[in-house]
C-alpha cells in the first residue's frame, strides 16, 4: 500500500501494473505508439528518484584504477 501511495496509484492499479509487467512483453516494435509510450512511462516511474549521485572523486580515473595505471 505504501508503494501505491508513493506512486500516486490505487492499490488495484499498482497490482494491475505489476501483473502486466510480469507477463511476457510483446516485441516493442509491434505495440501501437500510445501503448509503447504508456509502458515506457510506467517503467520509468517505477524507478526510485532519490538515489544519491556519486561525487566527482568517486568516479575519477584515479579512484577507479588507483596505482594500476593512468
Amino acid at each position: 500500500m505504501a508503494e501505491a501511495h508513493a506512486k500516486g496509484l490505487s492499490l488495484e492499479d499498482l497490482v494491475r501494473d505489476v501483473s502486466l509487467a510480469r507477463q511476457a512483453t510483446p516485441d516493442p516494435n509491434q505495440l501501437p505508439p500510445e501503448e509503447w509510450k504508456r509502458r515506457f512511462l510506467a517503467w520509468t516511474h517505477s524507478h526510485p528518484t532519490d538515489t544519491p549521485l556519486l561525487s566527482d572523486q568517486a568516479i575519477s580515473r584515479e579512484s577507479i584504477y588507483g596505482d594500476r595505471g593512468l
